[in-house]
């Protein structure tokens, strides 16, 4: 029964995220363990990606509300699924496994917790659906940094857009920093700069596991960001459920990423840095500011971009002294608008819609 409970959990959280595949080393059934007790585990399987009340869950997992209601509370405080209070209701919903359960785990997380992750990262994975075709899932967002093009920047290009049409906004440690911290591996770069938006924000706030703050603040943070050389990422959506700031170094995403000879055939964006090779002097900024090493001096000194790996995020525009690099726009038929709602995060409107 043990083994089958966990197996039978990996599945259903894999039916509601972008993917959480088997491996031939199981190691996700002992990150499994580690997070959810079987009476948990048997309660994850009664849930569906709506919000509901713990009476409406009750109803299909043969306890009675009380229990369930008891059951349900202690998950969301461990993070285990999707959470939403209204005064002194509660609703619930089947949280994926990023951005969801691995995420909620920042400040619970142990070392044991970051090994089985690290593991499971980098594993051979074995599908449940062999035909279904995995593309990266975050976003990247130009940072300051100066951008030539014609055509108007779509307000879910502009960072700042984003930020200032948020009205319930949240920041919380960056869990690849937390990560790779307990791997030994310490990053000297800002580690509160996760910003939690909307629904995600409320319940992230509600459960401590984030504090809110202000538009203004959220701004501050992302020059915070932008000076450290961090990337601007979101999960692919007009509406955002969060804007990460990614060190290179840490983001699993973009380590993943760096791995790859076609990265920018990968990324979801909308740019490419390009040099102005009068004005460049080689100074070498662009090439020790570049997340994904993609710069380097050719024989004249002069920064050449590997446009095979340019994620287009601003980084070395935004620093060169000598100003000879700015964001140019791909070709139309290379540009890619977000959806509504996105495959990592169900936007706001998206999940409390179900309420209605």
């Amino acid at each position: 029964m043990s083994e089958d409970i966990y197996q039978r959990l990996r599945k259903a959280i894999g039916q509601c995220s972008e993917t959480f595949d088997a491996t031939p080393s199981g190691v996700e059934i002992k990150f499994l363990k580690k997070l959810f007790t079987e009476e948990e585990a048997e309660m994850y399987l009664h849930l569906t990606g709506n919000l509901e009340t713990p009476e409406q869950i009750a109803a299909r997992s043969g306890q009675d509300a009380e229990t369930a209601a008891v059951t349900l509370k202690g998950m969301a405080h461990k993070g285990l699924l999707l959470p939403k209070r209204d005064g002194e209701k509660h609703y619930y919903a089947a949280a994926p496994f990023a951005h969801g359960i691995l995420e909620h785990q920042v400040h619970r997380m142990d070392r044991e917790l970051a090994e089985y992750y690290e593991e499971y990262m980098f594993a051979e994975k074995i599908p449940d659906d062999p035909d279904k075709v995995l593309e990266y899932p975050l976003r990247t967002l130009p940072v300051k940094a100066p951008i030539n093009v014609s055509r108007p920047i779509q307000p879910y290009e502009n960072v700042r857009d984003l930020i200032m049409n948020q009205d319930r906004i949240a920041v919380t440690k960056c869990f690849c920093a937390e990560h790779q911290r307990l791997l030994d591996r310490e990053c000297d770069q800002p580690l509160e700069v996760c910003l939690i938006l909307g629904f995600y924000a409320d319940y992230y706030i509600d459960l401590g596991m984030g504090r809110r703050i202000t538009q203004e603040e959220a701004l501050e943070i992302l020059d915070i960001s932008e000076a450290a050389g961090l990337v601007h990422q979101f999960a692919d959506s007009h509406d955002p459920g969060a804007i990460c700031n990614c060190c290179p170094d840490c983001c699993g995403g973009l380590r993943i990423l760096k791995m790859l000879p076609n990265a920018a055939e990968l990324a979801i964006t909308n740019h490419f840095a390009q040099v102005d090779t009068g004005s460049c002097d080689g100074c070498e900024t662009c090439v020790e500011r570049c997340p994904m090493e993609a710069i380097s001096l050719n024989q004249d000194q002069v920064a050449d971009i590997n446009l095979e790996m340019c994620i287009g995020c601003g980084l070395c525009a935004r620093a060169c002294p000598a100003e000879a690099l700015m964001l140019v726009s791909k070709p139309e038929e290379a540009r890619r608008e977000p959806p509504l709602s996105g495959r990592l995060m169900r936007s706001s409107q998206d999940i409390e819609g179900t309420l209605k």
